[in-house]
């Protein structure tokens, strides 16, 4: 095995690794056989002013419009390479994205942590106020500036003295994430109740400190220790870090403090493990926020997903969504050729097929496969960007002929079904989430057991498949959740918080669709309620949930009589054997 050693001494002005960290990867890409690039144990600094710009496209991010994306720690073209992190801290600065790995085999990615000292995220703690005005304070590396009625903040480059980025009040946001630190709870609010809603004038008190003065009295919710964050995901232009067309990824021993932009995203990748890896705000510090989206996201994956023994905390969206991507069927060209689309407005870009993926077509309005999941073999593919292709279009050529009724423009959606992953989710721990813990739609086996959730806003487990929003597929055959423990706390959020919401997306007025998931059981959990159901499932066959203790949280909002299961147009369903303590009924 080779070795490539960075010591402290390595390190350039401010710190900065970025540059010589190049230059490694440059002569492990030029090595054969095993190699292993390991730090000394130390403080490294990444800079954006000296990585390149690339074209990118990421699911689920505004790549479209921004395709553009640099990162700190390219790994690109690898084969067997160990990138051991010594124990150290690595602090980025920009807009990045923290790791990437492309078109790369057999990576072992170890032991560091990352944060961004000044954040993408603006957060901000109520100290004070009046009737018309509130105080707020706001983390000490923040960078800021009042300009006219609007907060601007931003990160300056200490070395070209130009802005990395730069955001403005509440333009960028769809709503406000309110981090309570005395009730231990985080959800999300309209803008209404933010801290720039209606603002006449924000002055500044002190160093870290601002009062905005309000056109009408200062909402109820700006509580003194109450933090709000703004969720900018209306401007979604980088990825967290970054995984694509790569196999064999095995990630363990890392912490991650805050990623500036959409997740730790793994695109049409095969096999990638995550290990010991803690998504939580770095200890004694004045900030909360993780990301600003999801934190584990896995769009389009063969082989196996595996996160074991890993946290989640603080982020503005889902800890771990696993799904493909339907495209829809805009029209034929031949017998056995399509036009199909990315329809969501952040699916652009990417590649989805490749020659010999397999393929299924599903109706769009009901989700029911065509001819019980025939499967079609792809022959070729053009793909976005390509021959005139636009970033939404790709032509599939099948060795197969296309039934004329799958061929009708908008009616039929198709999915690559050799990139639906087996999965395990083990022994992790999920709080202060706004949303939901895991979302996970894949085909292959399934088993979620032994975590812990603790008061997420919305369901703990949330299976989907929809192919008129997200386009976020596909149905379930094979999942086991067992030996999990669910704390469901009310929340002011008033959607459906089962700990178990089975709820694949139907097109309106198709109430009698045919059952979309099947094989799921649910068993040997524990569902500590305090509202809402610990099971809430439609359009699915073969449920079984049997040996759960379903109690109540002895609280003052706990409600009277919890209902343990709500199942709507679900076939074949055996709950058996399962206890149910006092205030708690079947149904």
């Amino acid at each position: 095995m080779t070795e490539f050693l960075i010591r402290l001494s390595d390190r350039g002005e401010k710190g900065d690794i970025t540059r010589f960290l190049q230059d490694i990867l440059q002569k492990a890409r030029n090595t054969d056989g095993e190699k292993i690039i390991r730090f000394e144990k130390g403080e490294y600094h990444f800079y954006a002013d000296f990585t390149e710009k690339q074209v990118i496209y990421a699911s689920n991010t505004d790549s479209d419009r921004f395709p553009e994306k640099r990162a700190a720690i390219d790994i690109h073209k690898q084969k067997n390479l160990i990138f051991d992190g010594g124990g150290s801290e690595f602090l980025m600065h920009g807009k990045m994205i923290a790791v990437k790995v492309t078109e790369s085999e057999n990576i072992t990615l170890s032991d560091f942590s990352w944060n961004f000292p000044t954040a993408g995220t603006l957060e901000m703690k109520v100290v004070g106020g009046g009737r018309f005005f509130t105080d707020f304070s706001l983390p000490e590396k923040a960078q800021w500036k009042i300009k006219g009625n609007q907060l601007l903040w931003f990160e300056v480059s200490p070395f070209s003295g130009d802005m990395y980025w730069c955001n403005r009040g509440q333009s960028e946001s769809h709503c406000v994430v309110v981090h309570d630190t005395v009730m231990h709870n985080v959800a999300r609010y309209s803008l209404s109740d933010g801290p720039f809603f209606m603002a006449r004038k924000i002055s500044k008190l002190g160093e870290n400190k601002l009062r905005v003065h309000y056109f009408r009295p200062a909402p109820a919710l700006h509580k003194n220790g109450m933090i709000f964050e703004m969720c900018t995901s209306y401007k979604r232009d980088c990825v967290g870090s970054f995984f694509c067309d790569s196999k064999n990824i095995f990630v363990k021993n890392i912490n991650v403090h805050y990623m500036h932009g959409f997740g730790w995203l793994t695109q049409m990748c095969e096999n990638v493990a995550f290990h010991n890896c803690n998504f939580r705000p770095e200890k004694n510090t004045d900030r909360f926020c993780t990301g600003f989206a999801d934190l584990i996201h896995v769009s389009g994956a063969k082989g196996k997903i595996h996160i074991e023994n890993c946290s989640f905390s603080n982020a503005h969206d889902d800890p771990i969504n696993i799904h493909g991507t339907y495209t829809r069927v805009r029209k034929a060209l031949t017998k056995n050729t399509l036009l199909v689309e990315y329809v969501h407005n952040q699916q652009n870009g990417f590649t989805q097929y490749h020659a010999g993926d397999k393929v299924v077509f599903y109706k769009r309005d009901t989700l029911e496969p065509f001819q019980n999941e025939k499967e079609f073999t792809v022959k070729s593919v053009i793909n976005p960007l390509i021959d005139g292709n636009s970033v939404k279009e790709m032509i599939v050529e099948f060795y197969e002929d296309i039934p004329d009724a799958v061929a009708v423009k908008g009616s039929y959606a198709c999915e690559n079904v050799t990139y639906t992953p087996e999965v395990y989710i083990g022994s992790c721990h999920f709080d202060l989430i706004p949303t939901r813990g895991i979302l996970c739609t894949t085909r292959k086996k399934v088993l979620i057991e032994n975590n812990v959730f603790d008061g997420m806003t919305m369901s703990s487990i949330y299976l989907s498949n929809d192919c008129n929003n997200w386009y976020e597929s596909g149905p379930i055959r094979d999942m086991t959740i067992r030996d999990n423990e669910f704390f469901i706390r009310k929340s002011p959020h008033k959607d459906v918080k089962a700990a178990v919401f089975i709820d694949p997306i139907v097109a309106d007025g198709k109430e009698k669709c045919p059952q979309i998931h099947s094989n799921i059981t649910i068993e040997s959990n524990i569902f500590h309620m305090e509202h809402d159901n610990a099971v809430n499932a439609k359009y699915c066959e073969n449920l079984v949930i049997r040996n759960n203790i379903i109690d109540k949280i002895q609280s003052d909002n706990c409600e009277s009589e919890i209902k343990a299961f709500r199942l709507n147009n679900c076939k074949n369903a055996v709950i058996e054997s399962n206890k149910l303590c006092e205030g708690v009924s079947d149904s």
